[in-house]
């Protein structure tokens, strides 16, 4: 049995990283969100050490008991934060002290002062962008994915967690201007 590396070391320390600012608390709260649910599948003997769990069979096993419940996209979501979770805790249980958040780059400012900031919005329809689309999303660890249809599902990456609600609708503007008529 390995001390602090158990299925509550986990969560606590998500709740510790959005805390302490490590990493945005929204980020933190839908980790811990799916830490949760996934980690609620282990026996008592898995859930003492985490960081010795193999996230793909520990994700299958999920998909497998849930198997209705969750969209691919939503599967692939959660294996995502999972992995960036734990390997952030396994990184954390190894060295605390030099512990640095997996994804957390800084951004330059630009000349005027302004944070540099970007936002995309991806569909699987559209290969081609226009000239005058951002290209280069902020790094983000977040990818918000809107089913749209059953068989398209766009992904935006890059929104910022504090979005205001004016913010959001000039986004929601924007898209609006690209719906086609309809007849």
């Amino acid at each position: 049995m390995s001390s602090n590396r158990t299925r509550e070391d986990f969560l606590r320390f998500l709740d510790f990283l959005g805390e302490k600012g490590l990493i945005p608390t929204a980020t933190a709260a839908s980790r811990k969100a799916t830490a949760n649910k996934v980690t609620a599948i282990l026996s008592e003997e898995e859930a003492q050490d985490v960081t010795a769990l193999d996230l793909d069979i520990l994700m299958n096993r999920f998909h497998n008991l849930n198997n209705q419940a969750y969209t691919p996209e939503s599967l692939q979501t959660y294996k995502s934060r999972m992995r960036t979770a734990l390997d952030d805790f396994r990184s954390y249980t190894k060295d605390p002290i030099n512990f640095k958040p997996a994804g957390q780059k800084r951004t330059k400012p630009k000349q005027n002062g302004e944070k540099s900031a970007s936002s995309t919005i991806k569909g699987s329809s559209s290969p081609t962008s226009s000239p005058s689309a951002v290209t280069a999303p902020m790094p983000s660890l977040e990818v918000l994915p809107v089913a749209i249809r059953s068989n398209l599902t766009v992904q935006i990456v890059g929104l910022p967690f504090d979005l205001t609600p004016v913010e959001a609708k000039k986004i929601a503007n924007i898209i609006l201007a690209h719906a086609a008529p309809q007849d």
